[in-house]
C-alpha cells in the first residue's frame, strides 16, 4: 500500500513560534543569551535534542533539569498552535487517494494523539508512532520497528519532513523523502540532505501525487 509517513512537529503541526519563545524562556530563567530570532532558532535547532540545547548553551546536567521545564512550558502554550496552511487539505486528498498515512515523531506519543484529536484530523492516520518519554531522541528506531512489523515496502513509503534527521530517518527506513520549508531547520540546511525540498505542502503533495499517479 502506498504510505505517508509524516513527521509532525514543524511538518503538519505549526509549533516554530512556541518552541522559539520556550526556548527563550528557558534560557532567560537560566541567565544564558536568549536567541535573537526565528531564523536563527532555525539555524541551531537539530537532533539530538541535547546537542541542540549544547549549542545554546544548555550542557551537561544542565539539559536533564531544563528538559522537562522546556516541555511544561510547551504543553501550556501548544494550544496556540495551529496546523501549517493546507495540512487539512493535503491530509483529507491522500486518504481520498487510499493512501496509508503514519505519524511518526520523536515527541510522546500521548502528546501526538492529543494533538491529532484536537484538529478533527486523527481519522486521517492508519498509525502514531512517537517516544515514550519527553527527550526527543532518535525516532529512527521506532520507524524500522515499525517498518520491519507493518508488511509495508519501503518503496512503497515517502516520508514527508521538516529537518535533516527526517531525511536521515528515511534513509534509515529505506523510504523516499521529501522535505519541507517552514519548519524547523532553514531551507539552505534542508537542502544538504540530498533530497526533494518542497516550498509548501501542497508542494510536496503535488510531488507524491506525480510520482505515484492516482
Amino acid at each position: 500500500m502506498k504510505t505517508i509517513i509524516w513527521d509532525w512537529n514543524g511538518t503538519l503541526l505549526d509549533d516554530v513560534q512556541v518552541s522559539f519563545d520556550c526556548l527563550n524562556e528557558m534560557l532567560e530563567k537560566y541567565h544564558l543569551p536568549t536567541v535573537p530570532s526565528i531564523n536563527t532558532y532555525r539555524s541551531v535547532f537539530g537532533f539530538p535534542v541535547r546537542d541542540y540545547y549544547a549549542r545554546v548553551g544548555i550542557k551537561g546536567a544542565l539539559f536533564d533539569e531544563v528538559a522537562p521545564q522546556w516541555m511544561a512550558a510547551y504543553m501550556r502554550n501548544e494550544i496556540t498552535c495551529p496546523l501549517r496552511k493546507d495540512a487539512k487539505e493535503v491530509l483529507e486528498a491522500f486518504r481520498s487517494a487510499g493512501f496509508c498515512q503514519v505519524i511518526l515523531s520523536a515527541s510522546k506519543r500521548d502528546n501526538l494523539l492529543g494533538q491529532a484529536a484536537r484538529f478533527d484530523i486523527l481519522h486521517c492516520f492508519d498509525t502514531v508512532l512517537g517516544l515514550d518519554h519527553i527527550y526527543a531522541t532518535s525516532k529512527e528506531g521506532i520507524g524500522r520497528e515499525w517498518m520491519n512489523t507493518s508488511g509495508i515496502i519501503p518503496d512503497d513509503c515517502v516520508m514527508i519532513g521538516d529537518t535533516l534527521h527526517d531525511a536521515d530517518v528515511a534513509r534509515a527506513m529505506g523510504c523516499y523523502c521529501i522535505l519541507v520549508c517552514g519548519g524547523h531547520q532553514l531551507p539552505e540546511t534542508l537542502k544538504m540532505a540530498g533530497v526533494p525540498v518542497a516550498e509548501t505542502l501542497r508542494d510536496a503533495a503535488k510531488q507524491i501525487f506525480e510520482k505515484w499517479p492516482e
